[in-house]
């Protein structure tokens, strides 16, 4: 876990699943998640989920928003957007109200997206 002081003293921490790590179940973070290692499950965040180049989820997300660079097999939902960079590489179905995906970026799926949801 990475914690970061902000201005008022107060610490705001984010998890981290290091380059290395595997974890086999169903993970749940209130906090924002980066994933530099590999998930085989779901994944629920109340908040920003960003998958590093090195990160492999198998397993459905949901969470508020998605910063992918890494590899997903399982369905995206995010409540605000998912941003596909150009190393990303999604094999499953995304529903979210933004979507944003680099040149470069591999997705196999269906997509959904409704702003008005």
């Amino acid at each position: 876990m990475l914690n970061k002081k902000e201005n008022n003293g107060n610490v705001y921490s984010h998890n981290l699943v290091a380059s290395g790590t595997k974890i086999t179940g169903n993970l749940d973070a209130d906090t924002d998640i980066r994933i530099d290692g590999e998930i085989q499950g779901d994944l629920s965040c109340s908040n920003k989920v960003i998958v590093g180049t090195s990160g492999l989820i198998v397993g459905n997300i949901n969470c508020v928003s998605v910063d992918i660079m890494g590899s997903i097999e399982g369905t995206i939902s995010a409540a605000d957007n998912v941003s596909m960079k150009a190393t990303s590489n999604i094999k499953g179905d995304i529903r979210t109200k933004v979507i944003a995906i680099e040149p470069g970026a591999h997705f196999v799926g269906n997509c959904k997206t409704n702003s008005q949801e």
